[in-house]
């Protein structure tokens, strides 16, 4: 893949790295949430092609979601209640969870 192209799909709400989707799924689960969490689950999904020199590791994944309205306004009002919450995930434990609500709210705008 080219890298115009690249930066293009990785711009679009609906495109998120691993890492991203790593941190909400540990949100969800949390929140006893595991039937939203598997809507986002990486794990037997293939990332998009990355261009020929991203230096990137696995965790710089990029990965096209598909849900519903419903589902990403739940998954969205989950991270916002755990943002309100003070929670942290293990890998925002140094910066807090900065964002997440804005990308999952970003989200559920650019589908409606």
């Amino acid at each position: 893949m080219e890298w115009d192209e690249y930066k293009r799909l990785c711009d679009r709400p609906d495109v998120w790295s691993r890492w991203m989707l790593t941190q909400t799924t540990e949100l969800l689960v949390r929140a006893d949430r595991r039937e939203l969490a598997r809507l986002i689950d990486v794990s037997s999904r293939a990332p998009l092609p990355k261009p020929a020199d991203h230096r990137g590791d696995d965790g710089t994944d990029m990965f096209e979601l598909a849900l519903t309205q419903a589902e990403i306004a739940a998954i969205a009002r989950t991270v916002t209640a755990s943002v309100d919450a003070g929670e942290r995930t293990t890998g925002t434990r140094a910066r807090g969870l900065g964002g997440f609500v804005e990308a999952w709210n970003e989200y559920l705008r650019w589908g409606a």
